[in-house]
């Protein structure tokens, strides 16, 4: 599994953050990050990054 996977998902939790639209594009990158990282240990580490 790869973070393409939350990509969706980020961007729907980052449009409820009151953010600057400049921020916008760092901020879901960072919580795709996020999510992608907290599914894998969840998992056991079986996922790629």
């Amino acid at each position: 599994m790869n973070t393409q996977n939350f990509l969706l998902d980020a961007i729907d939790v980052v449009l409820a953050w009151d953010i600057s639209d400049e921020a916008f594009a760092d901020a879901v990158i960072a919580q795709t990050r996020f999510m992608a990282r907290a599914n894998h240990d969840e998992i056991g580490g079986f996922c790629s990054d």
